[in-house]
């Protein structure tokens, strides 16, 4: 009886022992389940149940290990419970494939080695004693692996351990996914947050730099990246980006203002690609570059900050996690808003920048509009534009040879705050050298101090050195795509020029350029056009010679060649012939006397119209004027027909056109004819004038000989001083001219003008 009970006490204490595991196990499950519905961060969830599971299940270590995101073949140390604490660092990496914990992860299947000294996989404690066994549980969510729940004792585990650990990860997994999925909500919330602010901070217009210097600490701060810094364009040199704004875990990197070249890094890859580059493995990535005393840093994020296709920069994030696709989202949208932002306030400065330039140019081209000359434009230039500095702006223009060439450079104008305004017309030595290239292309050339400028010649230094002005600032004037000139603004000491110093000097220099120019073209324009009034008026004479005298001159030398002959053969021709000779003897001076007075005009008659002078023959463009051109065409045509073939006129249905248009169709008829009786032999002639319509058209043919049209059948050019003056003449009163003739067929001239009739003295159209 002893001995039984004996037995039923050590049994009824195993029952009770193992009721007793039993009630930590389902506490450790109770608490652990509580951890799924806990608003915890997953670090402290994590923490949390390592300690319960030491706490109540009494292995003496726990750890629970994480697959890293961004390397799924490695395993992190997140939280340590009981003996372990302190045994690892807390960064400690391990691949699964290694360690016991490693095939757990590997295998997805629990892995427990009653003696680590026989599995060569173990892997020892640091400072660990008395430990014999291990058992390590993957956490599982549905396929995917999270990591792996290790405990480690000295007495080996049981199945029932497994189960229990087995149920516990499963309850992690469940904690894990609800933790992440808060977290990423929280994220979300703040990032909704920090682009509402953004949104006010513009609508309020908050200070540029101050909302990017603010979203950046609010991204760092609010939202946990650890490493966030701005990028914007530099405008003055659009390969590089200049730092403008940082906030990080690690104070002591790179300053504010640190500048970055777009050719590098993977900022400079998101800036040329216009779209974000995200790096989870910057080891792996040869275009990262380091941010200084950052070790921990594995991931990167660059996000270009675009407005429409225009970069204005770039906004980088860094960190010792990876990055997740709702951080790409949610700082893309962060970019967007402070291109926003960032170009309302440069329009702002633009504006208000524009608005004083737009005075400026105003106020100049006023200045420059009124002056009559080069010397009163600059001038003009110097007293609107210099006086407002504090430099002395010298306008040095070039001087050009014939060919276009440049041999000089002529100070024109000074202005100083000491002398004033001085005009000037000073030469100074020149001779090409290295700034020439860059302000031929209309590129300024700004020089702190000549003397450290290798750019500079020795002359220039001998020059600046002479007048006391080591600063020196050169703007091209630059007028039609070529260089004319320029602006040579100078300071008495060594000065940084900055670009607000130049930017009025710069902005005004091409009104100076063209208003100079356009008073030169004026210039040579005003003599071209003397010289080409001379060239029309040698081109009229020569026609109104052609069509008047010469002619005249070529039938009296005719009738002269004719005159021996005939008096020979019967006296009364001879004096007949005698007597032509002097009439259109006579009717030449009367001629060559008009165009004479036309190129001395006295007093004009009141009708216009000059007198037969000396009582005889009246010019024909004086008789023109006075009866008309049916009436003109009709004596000139009788003329001919006294020495050549007879001529017969039509103007039937004729219209009196304006007196230019009727000289110009005179003057074609009278070639026309005068062709006919030197060229043609003739047996007759038709002249066909009248107003069809819209159109005034007239016609001359003869039956003579005729000529080749065909350039290529004709011996010489063809279409002589006769020729070229008809169809100036017609195209001088926006008619056609045509001429159509063939070797044997005579030949026939038309001309089609627009009619302009004579009405009142006034034309109708």
């Amino acid at each position: 009886m002893t001995d039984d009970r004996a037995e039923d006490s050590a049994t009824l204490r195993q029952r009770l022992a193992e009721a007793g595991r039993r009630a930590e196990r389902l506490a450790l499950l109770a608490r652990v389940g509580h951890l799924t519905t806990a608003d915890l961060p997953p670090g402290e969830l994590l923490t949390t149940a390592a300690d319960a599971i030491h706490e109540l299940l009494g292995y003496p270590y726990v750890a629970l290990l994480l697959l890293d995101p961004a390397d799924p073949a490695t395993l992190v140390l997140r939280a340590i419970g009981g003996g372990a604490r302190g045994t690892a660092p807390p960064d400690y990496r391990l691949p699964i494939t290694t360690g016991i914990t490693g095939a757990a992860a590997r295998t997805r299947r629990a892995q427990r080695v009653d003696d680590i000294a026989a599995d060569p996989r173990y892997l020892p404690i640091p400072g660990g004693t008395g430990i014999r066994a291990e058992l390590a549980v993957p956490i599982l969510l549905g396929e995917r692996t999270l990591g792996v729940l290790n405990v480690e004792g000295a007495v080996p585990f049981t199945e029932e351990d497994t189960i229990s650990l087995r149920i516990v990860a499963d309850q992690l997994a469940a904690a894990l996914a609800n933790a992440q999925l808060f977290a990423a909500e929280r994220r979300r919330a703040e990032r909704l947050a920090l682009i509402a602010r953004v949104s006010q901070r513009i609508a309020a217009r908050l200070d540029p730099d101050e909302l990017v210097a603010t979203t950046v600490e609010e991204l760092h701060r609010r939202l946990g990246y650890d490493h966030v810094s701005l990028f914007l364009l530099d405008p003055a040199d659009p390969g590089w980006l200049v730092q403008r704004a940082r906030a990080s875990r690690w104070p002591r990197g790179e300053a504010t203002g640190y500048r970055q070249a777009l050719a590098d890094g993977l900022i400079g890859a998101a800036a040329r690609g216009r779209a974000a580059v995200l790096v989870n493995d910057v080891a792996a990535d040869p275009r990262y570059i380091a941010v200084p005393r950052a070790g921990e840093l594995r991931a990167e994020l660059a996000m270009p900050i675009l407005l429409g296709d225009r970069l204005l920069g770039v906004l980088d994030l860094a960190g010792a996690q990876p990055f997740r696709d709702e951080d790409v989202t949610g700082i893309q949208i962060v970019a967007g808003q402070l291109a926003i932002a960032i170009d309302h306030a440069r329009l702002f400065a633009d504006t208000q920048g524009a608005l004083a330039q737009t005075r400026l140019l105003y106020a100049t081209s006023q200045r420059i509009g009124a002056a009559g000359s080069v010397e009163e434009v600059i001038a003009a230039y110097l007293e609107q534009v210099a006086v407002r500095g504090h430099y002395v702006c010298t306008i040095a223009l070039y001087d050009l040879d014939a060919a276009g060439a440049r041999i000089g450079v002529t100070i024109r104008g000074r202005w100083s705050p000491r002398e004033g305004l001085v005009l000037l017309e000073q030469p100074v030595p020149y001779s090409r050298d290295g700034l020439d290239p860059p302000l031929d292309a209309g590129q300024t050339v700004a020089m702190p101090d000549v003397h450290a400028d290798p750019r500079a010649s020795i002359k220039l230094r001998e020059l600046q050195t002479r007048d006391g002005r080591p600063a020196l600032a050169l703007i091209p004037l630059m007028a039609r795509g070529r260089p004319i000139g320029l602006v040579i603004l100078s300071y008495p000491a060594v000065h940084a020029w900055r670009a607000a110093d130049l930017h009025p000097y710069e902005i005004t220099a091409a009104q100076l350029a063209t208003a100079i120019d356009r008073r030169r073209q004026q210039l040579l324009l005003a003599e071209r056009g003397r010289q080409l009034a001379v060239l029309e008026e040698r081109g009229r004479l020569a026609r109104d010679l052609h069509d008047s005298v010469t002619q005249l001159l070529f039938s009296t030398t005719l009738i002269a060649q004719s005159l021996a002959p005939a008096w020979r053969r019967d006296p009364v021709e001879g004096e007949r012939r005698v007597a032509r000779l002097l009439e259109l003897s006579q009717a030449a001076l009367a001629e060559m006397r008009a165009l004479l007075a036309e190129l001395r005009p006295a007093e004009p008659s009141p009708d216009g119209v000059e007198p037969a002078p000396d009582g005889g023959a009246l010019p024909a463009l004086a008789g023109l004027r006075r009866d008309g051109l049916v009436a003109a065409l009709r004596r000139h045509a009788g003329g001919v027909a006294r020495d050549g073939p007879p001529v017969a006129l039509d103007t039937t249905g004729y219209v009196p056109q304006a007196p230019e248009r009727e000289e110009a169709l005179f003057r074609i008829t009278q070639e026309a004819l005068n062709n006919v009786v030197k060229h043609a032999r003739a047996r007759r002639v038709a002249i066909r004038l009248h107003t069809d319509g819209a159109t005034t058209r007239l016609r001359v043919a003869d039956d003579g000989a005729g000529f080749p049209t065909d350039p290529a059948e004709l011996p010489a050019p063809p279409g002589g001083l006769g020729l070229r003056t008809m169809r100036e003449r017609a195209a001088g009163i926006g008619g056609a001219f045509r001429v159509d003739s063939a070797p044997g067929r005579g030949t026939t001239v038309e001309v089609a003008a627009p009619r302009a009739d004579r009405a009142e003295g006034r034309e109708t159209r």
